[in-house]
């Protein structure tokens, strides 16, 4: 995990603008939810793409009203961002299936585009699904076998209260006696 790298050349950009216009003419990912405010979304996609996936749907949504330098900037710092929520935080692997949906207001007066409202959706395979029942299952087993060995622990521990008091009732009763 700790080999992903962010890189943003110049002919990364150009190659992201043209394939930005290629996604225009198939499929819009953006939603437009007020003035100059849009939810943005990269659709499925491998981990390991995700930077590229959701500068090219912002330039794809953004280009007409936003201008390109600003898109580039503003987005790049918000991959930096998700860079660490995936890898740091989520330990996204790099060909995990996610999908990043997010909303963003441009700020025409600040020239600067503002991100909220982050959401990542992590998919899993039906393998690792059920190797996480299992792994979770065994720690539900683990767990009730430690707490059926508490509760009797418990019990041993109440008669043994049980036990005290009444013999200290009769040492009470005997001092009485002897008074």
């Amino acid at each position: 995990m700790g080999d992903w790298e962010i890189k943003e050349s110049e002919e990364q950009i150009n190659r992201d603008i043209e394939r930005a216009e290629e996604y225009q003419q198939i499929t819009a990912r953006a939603t437009a939810i007020g003035a100059n405010k849009y939810e943005l979304s990269t659709g499925l996609t491998i981990a390991a793409r995700y930077a590229d996936k959701l500068r090219r749907v912002a330039m794809v949504s953004l280009g007409k009203v936003v201008p390109r330098e600003i898109i580039i900037r503003d987005v790049a710092e918000l991959n930096r961002l998700l860079y660490d929520e995936l890898v740091n935080k989520m330990k996204v692997d790099k060909l995990d299936v996610i999908r990043i949906v997010v909303d963003v207001y441009y700020d025409e007066r600040e020239r600067k585009l503002k991100f909220e409202n982050l959401r990542v959706n992590r998919y899993y395979t039906e393998e690792r699904v059920k190797a996480i029942l299992d792994e979770n299952e065994a720690k539900i087993r683990t767990l009730e076998e430690e707490n059926s060995r508490l509760k009797q622990e418990i019990n041993s521990l109440q008669n043994e209260l049980k036990r005290i008091k009444e013999t200290l009732g009769k040492i009470a009763a005997e001092l009485e006696a002897i008074k």
